[in-house]
């Protein structure tokens, strides 16, 4: 005979013994026993998780020749020819290859047709999702109203994508996922029966990795025991599914959590060398990370019984930090996963978000900085410190307080050169200067000229691309992969402001070895290095930060219209009888003067005055 797999050989054939399904599995047998059975059922959930064993046993209850009964006898000839799969009145229809309404069309003509030797026919539709939407249609009415000795059982692990109408016309059971601990019996139960020598640990490995279907975990457990020449343990199991071993991952993650940067990359590289994907181990090292937030909870929570011996230091491991520092950790490994995914180059992209791990520093840094951030944040949101530090008033050129005196009035500048011919009364002059220099309150930098309080918002797109370019050309690609989702919402005077839209991208970007990266690269762009703090997006920081940029461009609004003013007042108030004049004014003789029509061309915004001549 030839060798069956070890679950269809395994497969329960009583309601008894579908493992884990208890809340369904008793209810059926209870509907069968007292004849309350229904005309249509929809099984839906998870793959592997007994639906279709289900579906099957129910079929024997209602026809088994001993009953109906709350279990099938599997010993009459029905019971036995639906175990075999050879009954007439018992149909397995796959609705992924049967999905037409022309196979619906066939099924109502059949529905017609009584049973040939069973008390029931039984319809079987597996995946019934998959059917288009004529072949619904087509099924709804038989589905409403079959004849009596009809039965529909529906299977699906997408039950969302079945239409309301069909719902609606059938009783409806969710089938969950299995337990960790009901499987791991299970398959040393199944193991003892067929020979197969299988360790707890590996048990439990294996239940892990089946994610809840038993049909999958039974499934690895045949891989296993065909390639194991002993005992299937836990290290078999690692190196059957690719796995990275349990020691190594803990390992890894005890010199990430001291920032042993060149001693978690060797590690990484070892384990590369044994065939391990980069995705795998990011992947291994996300779990391990997991299991720690979930010792914390509860140190007795199932899953964490694969640790076996390591399970103290697990514990130990996990009260050194605050369920903040591993969540800021978990989301940095995430980006990096996401990253090494999608990347053309799987290593470089995992060996730079375990660098940016080391880099987060240390046991006692990281639980020890989320706590003052908590903190601040807290202190910020009573209002008992202010989000950002008020700005010094920093006075500009054209708001430097005038001296008590009046200036006396200033005459437009004369030319040196003799006038044209054909001069006009008519000039053309510069804005009057004031009396005497005032220095600047901030001095001015080669690449700016002048720096004010508040550098203008519009450039700061602009100057944030070249600081990213930056560090594209310095090959910083931890630092820009940090930075590359921030965007800068403040520059003035020495400060730079940056929103970041997760808390754990603020904490990497105020380390003090990426804040002068940033600076460095402030200095390369606009010619001076600026003192770079990263803010939580919708933040009180930020919000602070970005009414500050309002505050500012309200002022250089208003300041404009009082120079304009002022110079408005000095020379309506001139002596010697000059007067201010619009272009559109100058007489068209007076255009025509080519001194007059040269200024004009390279100084078409200035102020122009008339000299009436007496």
């Amino acid at each position: 005979m030839s060798y069956l797999a070890l679950y269809r050989k395994w497969r329960p054939v009583t309601f008894s013994g579908v493992i884990g399904q208890h809340h369904i599995s008793d209810t059926l047998s209870r509907a069968v026993a007292e004849g309350r059975t229904a005309h249509a059922y929809l099984f839906s959930g998870p793959r592997g998780t007994g639906k279709t064993s289900m579906a099957k046993i129910m079929a024997k209850a209602v026809n088994c020749e001993k009953g109906p009964s709350s279990e099938p006898c599997n010993q009459c000839r029905t019971c036995r020819e639906i175990n075999e799969g050879i009954s007439l009145d018992v149909y397995e229809i796959d609705a992924a290859s049967n999905r037409g309404i022309e196979e619906i069309r066939s099924l109502k003509e059949s529905v017609q047709n009584l049973p040939s030797s069973c008390r029931k026919k039984v319809y079987i539709i597996d995946e019934v999702h998959m059917l288009t939407k004529e072949a619904f249609n087509a099924l709804l009415k038989t589905l409403e109203e079959p004849p009596s000795h009809v039965l529909f059982i529906l299977a699906t692990t997408e039950p969302e994508k079945i239409p309301l109408t069909i719902l609606s016309r059938c009783q409806r059971y969710e089938f969950h996922r299995i337990s960790v601990d009901d499987m791991k019996n299970h398959l040393l139960d199944i193991a003892g029966r067929s020979q197969i020598p299988l360790t707890e640990e590996a048990a439990g490995l294996l239940a892990v990795q089946a994610d809840g279907g038993l049909r999958d975990a039974l499934s690895l457990l045949d891989q296993c025991a065909a390639a194991a020449e002993g005992p299937v343990d836990a290290e078999m199991v690692y190196h059957i599914l690719g796995l990275v071993g349990r020691e190594q991952i803990m390992d890894l993650a005890d010199r990430i959590f001291h920032g042993q940067s060149g001693s978690v990359l060797h590690l990484f590289y070892e384990i590369l060398q044994m065939g391990r994907e980069p995705a795998m181990i990011l992947r291994e090292l996300q779990t391990h990370l997991r299991n720690l937030l979930l010792c914390q909870v509860d140190p007795s929570f199932p899953e964490l019984a694969i640790y076996g011996k390591r399970l103290p230091h697990l514990k130990e491991e996990a009260s050194l930090f605050s369920d903040a520092s591993i969540d800021a950790m978990l989301d940095s490994l995430r980006v990096s996963l996401r990253e090494t995914e999608r990347s053309e180059s799987p290593r470089m992209a995992a060996e730079m978000g375990l660098l940016r791990l080391c880099r987060l520093k240390g046991l006692p840094d990281w639980s020890s900085l989320a706590e003052r951030v908590s903190a601040l944040e807290a202190l910020v949101s009573a209002g008992e410190i202010s989000a950002v530090p008020e700005p010094r008033s920093v006075p500009s050129v054209g708001s430097v307080r005038q001296p008590s005196d009046s200036p006396k009035p200033v005459s437009p500048p004369h030319s040196g050169r003799k006038p044209a011919p054909a001069a006009s009364s008519v000039s053309a002059a510069a804005p009057p200067p004031p009396a005497s220099p005032v220095p600047s309150a901030v001095s001015p930098s080669p690449a700016d000229g002048e720096v004010s309080s508040v550098t203008d918002p519009s450039s700061y797109l602009s100057v944030w691309k070249k600081v990213l370019d930056e560090f594209m050309k310095a090959r910083r690609i931890d630092i820009l992969t940090c930075f590359q989702k921030s965007s800068l919402i403040l520059i003035a005077g020495s400060r730079a402001v940056i929103s970041a839209p997760q808390q754990f991208l603020v904490l990497a970007a105020n380390n003090p070895s990426y804040q002068k990266a940033v600076s460095q690269a402030f200095q390369n762009v606009i010619g001076r290095p600026l003192i770079p703090r990263t803010v939580l997006r919708g933040s009180p920081e930020e919000q602070a930060a970005l009414s500050e940029v309002q505050d500012s461009g309200a002022r250089s609004r208003s300041q404009p219209r009082a120079r304009e003013s002022g110079s408005s007042e000095t020379s309506d108030s001139g002596e010697d009888g000059y007067h201010p004049v619009q272009e559109q004014d100058i007489p068209a003789e007076d255009r025509n003067n080519p001194a007059l029509s040269e200024a004009l061309k390279f100084m078409s915004h200035c102020d122009i005055y008339e000299k009436k001549i007496p």
